[in-house]
């Protein structure tokens, strides 16, 4: 049977919870799913296209009580997920200097905290059914520092070490849970950073004044690459693999 063959007989009618979905490599990734042939659940505060979608959340990731109560009901109507993939994510770009408390706690609530519920509210069902596998989007900057991005640093490496130990505390259940670490990647989260049309070629070069190095495959990902390794590591294609982190940044940091 072909991997195409394998995944669409894996994933018919099954629920995949995404957040993010709004744009980028979460809606790409949605895509993805829905082509498949799964129940595409998705969550984010704004929606550019939900044909992909069986079911779409609005909500704000921020206002983690409510969050709690909406992923509470869901499980209670038996939506609970197959696979749970946290790709939502926020940056605020400033020194450390000029961050401020208000900044750091909403990189700190959306990257890392929300995802703490999403996968609690799943996890009693994950134990119970020791099928499926979560997957969080994080990034490279989760082990390497970068000027003026100290609070979504923080938060990813957070994120990065939550979604591992969830790893070990469901390996025996046959949960895996694995995460994606991209680089730069042509969203609008990268795009808002460009000062100009250089911005692209600026990226691939480095900045050798931030101590930031260039990409050695001279190009940025698209969302499509991203989510394409997304789907490949949450399914049981990848069935041995567990508390890996795959990093996706075309050589930027080796």
């Amino acid at each position: 049977m072909s991997f195409d063959a394998q995944l669409k007989a894996e994933y018919q009618d099954k629920v995949v919870w995404i957040t993010g979905v709004g744009q980028g490599i979460g809606l790409s990734a949605a895509q993805h799913f829905a082509k498949l042939g799964a129940k595409v659940i998705g969550f984010d505060k704004h929606f550019s296209d939900t044909a992909c979608l069986y079911k779409s959340v609005q909500c704000d990731l921020a206002k983690l009580t409510e969050l709690e109560a909406i992923l509470s009901q869901l499980v209670a109507q038996g939506l609970a997920p197959y696979n749970l993939i946290n790709v939502a994510g926020v940056l605020e770009f400033e020194t450390i200097e000029q961050l401020s408390l208000a900044q750091w706690m909403q990189c700190q609530t959306i990257n890392s905290s929300a995802v703490f519920l999403f996968i609690k509210a799943c996890y009693e069902h994950f134990k119970t059914t020791q099928n499926g596998s979560i997957v969080t989007v994080g990034s490279n900057a989760a082990n390497t520092p970068r000027q003026k991005m100290a609070a979504y640093c923080a938060s990813k490496a957070a994120v990065t070490q939550l979604t591992l130990t969830a790893g070990l505390e469901l390996a025996n259940y046959g949960i895996r849970c694995n995460v994606i670490a991209p680089g730069s990647t042509l969203t609008p989260m990268q795009t808002g950073m460009w000062l100009d049309e250089s911005g692209a070629n600026n990226v691939i070069a480095g900045f050798a004044q931030e101590y930031k190095l260039g990409i050695p495959l001279q190009k940025i990902a698209t969302a499509n690459e991203i989510a394409r390794s997304v789907v490949f590591i949450a399914s049981k294609l990848s069935s041995h693999t567990t508390m890996q982190v795959l990093t996706i940044d075309g050589g930027a940091t080796f």
